[in-house]
């Protein structure tokens, strides 16, 4: 048990370094553009980084969850190949596709520029996909030297290319971020030794047709989860404006450092949680998830009360108090809440994930979605816009709520979830 916590410990401890440096990295380069830019064009980058995530919560989905839970259950390096040839390819389409869409997306306001942008958001959808399926691979430290390769390429990138103001600004961010993401998507790939596997044979399609029925529903769950969490906050900014958005922007980008640990802990314990689920082990799952959550709750209780003290200092020297004139004592608050309730049902919902329990995921972001939006929207139309904060609390509120009740009666065994896991991986790459 002892050597199994130290190896649990060791591996967090990587994962957590990689998180934590370019999650560092992200930082630095929001804050040096937010004190170049007028609030309208950083409120753009913020909108484009964050379709960016939403990207990934799609390649998640419909790539790299299904291939973790092939990992789980399939031994040798054949294995390993036929997942290189089949997610591999799936998820450089989607990649693909995600940046054509973003490109088309940014043509009206950037011009040509707006290929810039279309290329940070795929190769940063495609190294999502890359780091989590190496934490399935039990290739931590390469995930980790990667991380380190994205965020010191980006940190020289950034210095050569950050220069000028405007939109050329935004085309250098673009550039410096997207070549960050090809170098440590070059550097996985070499600590590897395998050659690049991409194959779109009818296999591929054979093999996403035979799991579509299942997959179907995770796609619905995460587009609900969408709408429900980055749509409502899209929206937010398309009601309000890019300007009203970016001292909100700004806000999140000082709390992203809760997601550090909370991404590490959730992509570490995503494997562990599969394999358990593999062998009907409910409650050690179970166990699992309740203190790891428990671990979050403390951490964003403490760094929520450290930046009520050092938000007004941050705000002055930082931002260089572009944003005196907002209520950044009501948009720190608002922002901590949100971010800790999502915070709070990232393990729950990555349960749910592990046991194929992708239904009960879009029925409740569903729902939240439509509280979140019934409560934002007529608030961002009557007061000012940080009061809107409201609406997505609500929303992240009733997906806790929802993923918690769904975890409790799957963790006790009430509603088993093999019937649709075993399903699910039937229709994957055959064991080797």
């Amino acid at each position: 048990m002892r050597l199994r916590l130290r190896g649990l410990s060791a591996k967090f401890a990587v994962i957590l370094s990689g998180e934590l440096v370019q999650s560092l990295f992200h930082f630095g380069v929001n804050i040096a553009l937010v004190r170049s830019l007028v609030a309208y064009d950083y409120g753009l980058f913020a909108i484009v980084f964050t379709v960016g995530g939403i990207g990934i919560t799609y390649i998640r989905s419909l790539v790299a969850v299904p291939a973790t839970l092939f990992l789980a259950r399939s031994l040798g390096r054949l294995a390993e190949r036929g997942h290189d040839v089949t997610f591999g390819a799936a998820a450089t389409l989607v990649a693909l596709g995600l940046g054509g869409i973003v490109t088309l997306g940014l043509l009206p306001t950037l011009g040509l520029g707006a290929l810039t942008g279309g290329a940070f958001v795929a190769l940063y959808t495609f190294r999502a996909y890359l780091r989590i399926v190496l934490l399935a691979r039990a290739a931590s430290r390469i995930a980790g030297f990667s991380d380190i390769a994205y965020a010191g390429s980006g940190t020289l990138f950034g210095a050569l290319l950050l220069h000028g103001d405007g939109t050329l600004l935004l085309d250098h961010a673009f550039i410096a971020l997207a070549l960050a993401h090809a170098t440590g998507i070059a550097v996985a790939y070499a600590a590897l030794r395998q050659p690049v596997r991409l194959r779109f044979r009818p296999s591929l399609r054979r093999r996403y047709a035979a799991i579509w029925p299942t997959l179907v529903w995770s796609l619905v769950g995460i587009t609900s989860t969408n709408i429900q969490g980055q749509g409502l906050t899209l929206l937010f900014a398309l009601i309000a404006g890019p300007a009203a958005y970016a001292p909100i922007a700004a806000t999140l980008v000082l709390f992203a450092p809760l997601r550090i640990p909370t991404n590490a802990l959730t992509n570490m314990v995503l494997p562990e949680i599969t394999g358990l689920l593999a062998g009907n082990r409910l409650e050690p799952a179970r166990r699992l998830v309740t203190r790891s959550t428990a671990i979050i709750a403390a951490g964003c209780l403490v760094y929520g009360a450290a930046m009520w003290v050092g938000l007004p200092i941050i705000e002055h020297h930082l931002f260089k108090g572009r944003f005196l004139h907002e209520p950044m004592e009501l948009i720190g608050l608002g922002v901590w809440s949100v971010v800790t309730v999502s915070l709070l049902y990232a393990i729950p919902r990555a349960f749910l994930e592990a046991a194929a329990a992708f239904r009960d995921i879009a029925y409740g972001a569903t729902v939240a979605a439509v509280i979140g939006f019934v409560v934002m929207v007529p608030v961002l139309l009557t007061v000012s816009p940080p009061w809107a904060l409201a609406g997505l609390l609500a929303s992240e509120a009733a997906t806790a709520l929802w993923c918690w009740r769904c975890f409790g009666r799957r963790s006790r065994g009430d509603d088993p979830a093999s019937d649709t896991s075993d399903a699910f991986v039937a229709g994957l790459p055959a064991r080797s």
